[in-house]
């Protein structure tokens, strides 16, 4: 009995922490999980709160995503708490954090490669801030839109194709949708492999893919939630 008791409470604490996550209240889900880590962070539900501050961290639309920070809180659930249901998606987690690392160290060590007279310059807007001009995302949509229909399969489609995934992926548009933001970011993998824009697109396609498993771990959260309270 009271297993059931623990594991009904340990489910509720999760959905707590997954509903202010998805309000976007990060700052509240760090600071109630750190509170209980204050008390003890070897003891439930010093888990619930580790895997709280790792998922917070790792959150896209989070503007102080840190994956190092999150990669911390996940590690550190997986030594404290082995054996926690939370643990497998923890690995999850750091398995993603390491293809991203991977990804980028790729990346430099081919930039370090490129002979300095075809250096390509830079590339402005990597970041939906720079992308959308006062959060007019209509405007933007169009404009990258219509660089897309001129250009076809050439250059600057492939910064037009990731300001397009990005529009669609900030968490400020009212038309937010992360399954076109997807299909956007995919086809810009597909057609520019070689764009400096799709090393980050395929980061961001590898955290939808994250999500997705978030959004199933709700699923069963709540499945579970109705068998425990039978």
């Amino acid at each position: 009995m009271q297993d059931r008791i623990a594991a009904i409470k340990t489910q509720q604490q999760l959905a707590q922490y997954r509903e202010n996550l998805a309000a976007g209240s990060f700052e509240t889900v760090i600071r109630q999980a750190k509170l209980v880590l204050a008390e003890n962070e070897t003891e439930p539900p010093a888990d619930i709160a580790l895997y709280a501050l790792g998922e917070v961290y790792a959150q896209p639309d989070y503007e102080g995503r840190d994956y190092a920070l999150s990669q911390h809180y996940f590690d550190k659930l997986i030594k404290n708490f082995p054996d926690s249901k939370l643990a497998p998606e923890a690995k999850s987690f750091i398995a993603l954090f390491e293809t991203i690392g991977a990804i980028k160290k790729a990346a430099a060590s081919e930039k370090k490669e490129k002979p300095a007279a075809v250096k390509e310059k830079p590339k402005a807007a990597s970041r939906p801030g720079k992308v959308i001009e006062n959060h007019n995302f209509a405007e933007a949509l169009q404009k990258n839109m219509q660089t897309l229909e001129q250009a076809g399969m050439k250059k600057p489609s492939d910064e037009a194709l990731y300001n397009i995934g990005l529009i669609y992926a900030h968490v400020d548009n009212p038309a937010k949708d992360y399954k076109k933001s997807q299909t956007y970011f995919e086809v810009l993998t597909k057609q520019f492999p070689d764009s400096d824009y799709a090393e980050e697109a395929r980061i961001w396609l590898g955290l939808f893919e994250t999500i997705e498993k978030i959004q199933q771990i709700d699923v069963e959260i709540e499945q579970q939630k109705k068998q425990l309270t039978r």
